[in-house]
């Protein structure tokens, strides 16, 4: 009830034009958005993962909305305004991809380009040379592939019941697993070797891995240093750490060869030396904003939701997630309304 009461009440705003009103108010305010894989089950793959990728088709409707709107620019011109280097456009909005999934550029792309969308790619540079699924994804498929029902994993201090009743209780039991786990404060290097040692042992269970498929697998492949080469203009590449190590849990060299490292990776394969970074899970200190200005580091893009201002923190932009499933008014309204 509550679910359709908010629907109806945000479609009554946007057909008032208040939602607009948000808009205008706030048009010198700039928009950073997050996306991670845009990936469709129409394309028949060999798994169907629990933690869903956003459509092709979604993703088009969205860039057509949202381009009446806003109007797309890159990230490093959005640095340049809240920094008060360059005059500000109004509704500007910045696309921003997370953890280089190969679908970017195989399935993302062509969509960007064809609404003339620059956008930003953060990549985890050591993955772009040893390929390797993520901790999640690779959870997510021995989970699906394990014959033992009804079990509990635990992670740390954190213990889920998975439910195998259906796929939307196993679903559900993922998730909780998913984020109890990363709201954990241990350490990311212990944090990482316990999600391998659960996943290590639901694959012996079963027989199967997800590395074994994933150099096939739209879901969860990893770009290669060789697509990004060939990028136009339109999308500049970010750091996304080495390893996605969560800076704010990992000690202090951990962090700085993290940095350091991924930036020289990107300047080395680009030939540009203006990288922006992400901090993996939105995990960050002062101690990481400190280095990565002193590593020159030109922004930084954090998980604290909210629209940026001029005069904001470089180092601590604010970004909105793209919903999965939204209708225009409901987007209108998240990117409007609901940040401040």
């Amino acid at each position: 009830m509550r679910y359709w009461f908010r629907r109806l009440a945000i479609t009554l705003l946007y057909r008032m034009g208040i939602i607009r009103l948000y808009q205008f108010a706030r048009r010198n305010r700039i928009a950073i958005v997050t996306i991670h894989g845009v990936m469709d089950e129409l394309d028949r793959p060999s798994w169907k993962p629990l933690r869903p990728q956003l459509a092709r088709a979604k993703f088009e409707q969205y860039l057509r909305i949202l381009s009446k709107h806003y109007r797309f620019v890159p990230l490093l011109d959005a640095v340049e305004m809240l920094g008060g280097r360059r005059p500000i456009q109004p509704y500007s909005l910045v696309l921003t991809f997370d953890d280089g999934y190969r679908n970017n550029i195989t399935h993302a792309l062509p969509i960007l380009r064809r609404h003339s969308a620059p956008a930003t790619f953060f990549v985890p540079t050591g993955f772009l040379d040893s390929p390797k699924p993520f901790w999640w994804d690779r959870l997510d498929y021995a989970l699906q592939q394990a014959r033992t029902r009804g079990r509990d994993v635990t992670i740390g201090s954190v213990s889920v019941h998975l439910d195998y009743t259906s796929r939307e209780a196993l679903r559900a039991s993922y998730l909780q697993l998913r984020r109890a786990a990363k709201e954990q404060r241990m350490a990311d290097a212990e944090f990482l070797q316990q999600v391998e040692g659960v996943c290590a042992q639901l694959e012996r269970e079963s027989g199967k891995k997800l590395s074994d498929i994933q150099p096939t697998d739209d879901w969860s492949a990893i770009v290669s240093w060789k697509h990004l080469e060939t990028l136009g203009q339109d999308v500049t590449l970010g750091s996304h750490t080495v390893d996605h190590v969560r800076l704010g849990l990992a000690d202090p060299g951990v962090v700085h060869d993290q940095l350091w490292k991924s930036k020289m990776d990107i300047e080395k394969h680009t030939g540009k030396s203006r990288v922006s970074v992400c901090y993996p899970n939105g995990s960050f200190t002062e101690e990481t904003l400190r280095l990565a200005r002193e590593y020159g580091y030109i922004c930084g893009v954090t998980t604290l939701e909210g629209l940026n201002r001029i005069g904001d923190d470089v180092m601590t932009l604010r970004r909105i997630d793209l919903p999965m499933n939204a209708t225009s008014a409901d987007l209108l309204f998240r990117l409007s309304v609901t940040c401040q």
